[in-house]
């Protein structure tokens, strides 16, 4: 095996980058696709080592023209998509996310994008959705292989074919043992990095340099067997694989070993190098680059245009948009830049050089001015600013999977006073974090902050996928009631999210990221069987009920907070888009009522067991928000002013108006009653003096 061209390769690659299209465009029947991007990696291996080693045998390997080679390849389609992105970025996108588009420009033109996303966010988060620039961190885990991998075969490409092979399986079997180790304890990190990546290059690289200039003379009737083998896994990889499955980890060896089989076996002369040579799969697999380029920002633009959720066939369309354009940019971009009479070595590291300064320039511009809100209408800027609530009481205060903060390091206001308040719950408790501070220290009294994402304040319960949600809970309870200054907690969690174990659809086009995540009683974390139960329902109400009664048999009073009505709609957004739209909008943005109840009616059902008694007060922020200025409807705003910073979460105005009510509810109860009398003698005192 020589090299010579084979378009069963390429095929290969078609193979490859259609399944990472449909799985981004959300077709379910392929909730595996993904593992086009580890197809790609074993491809890039094989053909990359290929050239190397046969230029290191002939003597004619320079590391200088590998990486024009490189650049030639990769740097022009990738310029060009992400100045077009730029455009329609400047045009449609809200300030957070060109901010966070800056920030990721920046990541791509040094080739850490991966790094990025590793620490930003999850493949698989809905979030993701949104992203333009997420899939180059394929990219970045490439051009980080051709840093070190070419040097590395400079030096030991001479060595005896046997002993260059131990080596590489060495490295391997090394990053495969990674990847396993990594694949349940660091996932997004594993996901998107070097270290976990590099054995599905090797695959490639060991095929490569196996077979250098041998002939595999194996009988038709094998090697027909062998590709057939290798397309049924990869097949079985797209279809069966999900994002519940640990990857990269051993099931990777799957799509990973069928590319290496079809690299090894398909042949011209067989059926599955015919199929894959066949002209339609090759010309896919020869335009496959721009398509993977183009796919992920057309989907992402197509998505913050429309104000509706796009359909599957929406999706279909844009998918062979992506392909058309991908076509155009092989043929007008990418072909006339490898051509070196078209443009010389200078003029292509220089060309490069030129424009990275420039996209890194125009990134941390928009990282510096917040992204660049000026652009837009002002009216569009105020509503859309609106969702930086989010980070009011958040940043260092609010525990995450990823880095949890101790009680002891728990955020604390107006902490010169003894007296304490708390404020406990998951991220829905944070935006009450401001508000119980301002009023309660008017009353001389602290404020503690526990709160997790995602994590409800019930002792004894955790999250489905995340134990140290409930080590937590059981920590704050302690805690409480082993803390004789503290006199009144408040809790709320999104009860609906974990016991329905779904996100939220207002069934009027606010449809949430899919979201599955379950209350169950600690003990049965380990059970993936449990979260199905019919009984878990009630076992965590169960502990909701145990946790609001151990408070109050310690003294301490609870302000216990049911449902706050979820939009569905990120509210902000919505209407600011509406607003850069011209779109004019005739009424208030509102949810129906009834919704709101069957949404609810389980964490209803859980939360009215708890026994009434003196030092607890139940708060039902539906008597403030819903069938109250609209008849049936929740709302979300208030003449011009928003209640939410996104589709859940109180924004700063809906929080204050909520804790003004509960405060009311408090001064009717009398708990505050000695404290109002402690202070008004401390000011009499103090005033005749």
């Amino acid at each position: 095996m020589g090299m010579e061209y084979r378009p069963e390769v390429d095929g290969l690659r078609a193979i490859a980058v259609i399944p990472v299209i449909l799985f981004h465009a959300g077709f379910e029947f392929v909730s595996g696709g993904y593992v086009g991007v580890d197809i790609f990696f074993v491809v890039s291996g094989y053909l990359i080592t290929n050239i190397i080693y046969n230029e290191i045998q002939n003597n004619s390997f320079s590391i200088i023209k590998f990486y024009e080679r490189r650049a030639r390849r990769i740097l022009p389609a990738l310029f060009f998509v992400s100045l077009i992105s730029i455009l329609l970025a400047w045009i449609w996108m809200l300030p957070k996310e060109f901010e966070e588009l800056s920030r990721s420009l920046i990541a791509v033109n040094l080739f850490i994008s991966n790094i990025y996303f590793a620490t930003d966010m999850g493949y698989f988060a809905g979030a993701a959705e949104m992203k333009p620039f997420l899939h180059t961190w394929s990219l970045a885990v490439e051009e980080q292989f051709y840093l070190f991998f070419p040097l590395v075969m400079m030096v030991l490409g001479t060595l005896k074919r046997r002993y260059l092979l131990f080596f590489v399986f060495v490295v391997f079997v090394i990053s495969l043992t990674i990847a396993e180790w990594a694949s349940t304890r660091y996932t997004s990190y594993n996901f998107y990095l070097l270290p976990s990546r590099v054995w599905e290059l090797m695959a490639g690289a060991i095929i490569a340099i196996y077979c250098y200039k041998k002939e595999l003379n194996f009988p038709k009737f094998f090697c027909n067997l062998g590709a057939f083998f290798g397309l049924g896994l990869i097949f079985y990889s797209i279809v069966a694989f999900d994002e519940d499955t640990p990857f990269p980890s051993l099931w990777a060896i799957f799509p990973v070993l069928g590319a290496s089989l079809v690299i090894l076996f398909a042949r011209v002369d067989n059926t599955v190098g015919k199929l894959l040579s066949l002209k339609p799969i090759v010309g896919i697999g020869l335009i496959s680059y721009s398509a993977y380029l183009w796919h992920q920002p057309v989907f992402v633009f197509a998505r913050e245009r429309s104000l509706e959720s796009l359909t599957h066939f929406d999706f279909l369309l844009l998918s062979l948009l992506s392909l058309i354009l991908a076509y155009f940019s092989w043929k007008f971009i990418e072909q006339p830049f490898r051509n070196k009479k078209r443009f010389t070595r200078s003029q292509i590291f220089s060309g490069a050089f030129a424009i990275s300064i420039l996209m890194l320039s125009f990134g941390a511009y928009g990282i510096y001015s917040k992204g660049i809100p000026n652009r837009l209408d002002e009216e569009v800027a105020r509503i859309a600013n609106v969702r930086n609530d989010r980070h009011l009481q958040s940043e260092g205060c609010q525990s995450t999977p990823s880095h949890t903060i101790s009680i002891k390091d728990s955020c604390e206001y107006n902490e010169d006073y003894s007296k304490k308040v708390v404020v406990w719950g998951d991220s829905q408790a944070t935006p009450l974090v401001g508000p119980v501070a301002k009023k309660f220290e008017e009353l001389n009294m602290g404020v503690k902050q526990f709160v997790y994402t995602n994590c409800l304040p019930i002792a004894g319960y955790s999250r489905s996928d995340r134990p140290a949600c409930g080590k937590f809970n059981n920590e704050v309870l302690n805690s409480i009631v082993n803390d004789k200054n503290i006199e009144i907690v408040f809790m709320l969690g999104r009860y609906p999210l974990q016991l329905e174990g779904k996100s939220f659809d207002n069934l009027e086009g606010g449809v949430e990221e899919k979201h599955k995540i379950y209350a169950v009683p600690i003990e049965n974390i380990k059970s993936k069987q449990n979260i199905h139960d019919k009984d878990r329902i009630e076992a965590v109400g169960k502990l909701i009920k145990e946790t609001v009664n151990t408070l109050i048999d310690n003294g301490v009073k609870v302000v216990l907070i049911y449902p706050v009505p979820e939009a569905g709609w990120d509210v902000p957004s919505l209407l600011a888009k509406e607003k850069l739209y011209g779109i004019e909008r005739n009424e208030t943005l509102s949810i129906s009522y009834d919704v709101f109840r069957k949404r609810t009616k389980s964490s209803y059902e859980q939360l009215d067991l708890i026994e009434n008694h003196k030092n607890l007060i139940k708060i039902r922020p539906e008597f403030l928000f819903c069938n109250t200025r609209l008849p049936d409807r929740c709302i979300t705003q208030i003449g011009g002013r928003l209640l939410y910073y996104d589709s859940n979460h109180l924004s700063r105005y809906g929080a204050n108006i909520l804790i003004n009510h509960i405060f009311s509810e408090i001064k009717k109860s009398g708990w505050l009653r000695k404290k109002q009398e402690e202070i008004e003698d401390f000011l009499s005192v103090n005033s005749n003096w």
